[in-house]
């Protein structure tokens, strides 16, 4: 095991990013292949329902609940602008897909999911 440096190259293709406000060292993971990236983003959304629409809002379980919604828009901001695909929890199933702007707020937009592999 080895610490990493906010935004530093965890192994090859993987970063860190650091998401600060919902835990202390709280961090999301960019993985890059041939021009695409993903970015598994952990805690930034805890209730999706309500905190795409208000990236402000937060919760009991966020440690500096401020900073938590600054990097929630912050966060929201960047996928939405660089289209990238997300992945994280208490996203709704399949839990990866991207984020779109939807006037000032934004709205999760799932991923097809393969009914026949």
């Amino acid at each position: 095991m080895r610490q990493v440096a906010g935004g530093g190259e965890a192994v090859g293709a993987i970063r860190t990013v650091p998401l600060p406000g919902h835990t202390p060292g709280h961090a999301g993971f960019i993985v890059e292949s041939d021009g695409e990236a993903l970015f598994i983003w952990g805690d930034v959304v805890h209730m999706a329902t309500y905190q795409f629409a208000r990236p402000d809002w937060s919760i009991a379980f966020d440690v500096d609940s401020k900073l938590a919604a600054e990097t929630r828009k912050r966060t929201l901001d960047r996928v939405a602008a660089d289209r990238m695909l997300i992945a994280g929890m208490h996203l709704p199933f399949p839990g990866i897909g991207h984020v779109a702007r939807d006037g000032d707020a934004y709205r999760f937009v799932p991923d097809e999911w393969p009914y026949a592999l």
